[in-house]
């Protein structure tokens, strides 16, 4: 399975059509960058200005004192001279791709028709199978608003585990931390920590929009062997993560026949993601039928844009737009998700 499709799908679902040897690593504690800090030496610079404190609340503006009005004298009247043109060169460096620019303004548009819709605590958990055996368990959670790089912003954090007995074939500990702007729903931060049987891997992606840049380290090891990479280079003005995009799709209007394609940074690369609202059909979520809002996904490479593979989602046709199942061929067989519990949250207006 290509690495495009396997981030979509969280980036978790790799290991399902692995097989590989030696004992799981260590696990690792939600919410902390430590592993990512001990395996990328991390210290000051680009990391110090995105790590993450609680988010405060805002305190009530006090009301103007009104004042007593009193005579004007007159003054002399000024005419305000025009606002210079700004033009696209003015907006972008002189080296940022031209294929962005044109994402950009596609882009936009998408952006535009986006609604928020973010509950804090929000709680998804996810049956997982493979070749029709239940190979594992996600779990997603919206734990609410953080401020990071001067920004307020929602977080999210998603788990998988291998299924008890499946850890005789392959052991699996992942988690995904994602930081996406408020005002914007923009990506900030992105992490991805797997301890598996097969592989330990470390990812860190931070994205800083006023140079439009995404800063990335890498580190993996894999029987013995160990890879590292570190690079830093231009993104799109809008685009989303391979996680944050499952969460983005939710506040588009999804009306039948809409279709929408917009930019996912993976590992210092950009992929084109184009959706496409296939309908609404009853569906059957562990043992209830539902209407569900179908999604194909196409996931396309940049550049000469090569087809790279489909995946389907499902979401409530309801006000909440939920994630009930999700579908997508492998190079051996298939992998589908199913939600098997859920716990709502509290709107975020």
């Amino acid at each position: 399975m290509n690495n495009t499709k396997s981030s979509l799908i969280l980036l978790l679902l790799l290991f399902f059509t692995s097989c590989a040897r030696g004992p799981a690593t260590s696990q690792h504690a939600e919410g902390e960058d430590k592993d990512l800090v001990e395996a990328f030496d991390l210290k000051g610079g680009q990391f110090e200005k995105f790590k993450v404190t609680e988010a405060t609340e805002a305190k009530p503006v006090p009301a103007p004192v009104v004042k007593k009005e009193v005579a004007k004298k007159k003054t002399k009247k000024v005419t305000a001279k025009p606002a210079p043109e700004v033009t696209v060169k003015d907006l972008y460096p002189a080296d940022y791709p031209a294929d962005y620019k044109s994402y950009d303004e596609a882009s936009q548009k998408i952006w535009a028709t986006y609604k928020p819709l973010v509950f804090k605590d929000e709680e998804f958990r996810f049956s997982v199978k493979y070749l029709g055996v239940t190979a594992g368990y996600i779990i997603l959670k919206t734990k609410g608003l953080v401020n990071i790089a001067g920004k307020e912003a929602y977080y999210y954090f998603a788990q998988l585990n291998s299924a008890a007995f499946y850890e005789m074939i392959y052991k699996a500990d992942d988690q995904i931390y994602t930081y996406l702007e408020r005002n914007t729903f923009l990506p900030i931060k992105y992490s991805l920590v797997q301890r598996e049987s097969g592989q330990s891997v470390d990812d860190l992606q931070l994205f800083d929009h006023e140079q439009m840049k995404t800063f990335y380290w890498y580190k993996r090891i894999k029987k013995g062997q160990e890879k590292k990479e570190e690079n830093s280079t231009y993104v799109p003005k809008y685009f989303q993560d391979s996680f944050s995009a499952l969460f983005f799709v939710r506040g588009l209007p999804l009306k039948p026949g809409d279709e929408y394609e917009f930019p996912v940074a993976t590992r210092s690369k950009v992929w084109m993601l184009k959706i496409r609202v296939a309908g609404v059909e009853k569906i059957d979520v562990d043992g209830k039928e539902v209407e569900a809002i179908k999604i194909d996904a196409e996931t396309r490479f940049p550049g000469i844009l090569k087809k790279s593979g489909d995946i389907n989602f499902w979401y409530s046709n309801d006000d909440q737009k939920r994630l009930l199942k999700f579908a997508a061929k492998v190079k051996i067989g298939s992998i589908s998700g199913e939600l098997t519990d859920y716990r709502p949250g509290q709107k975020i207006e």
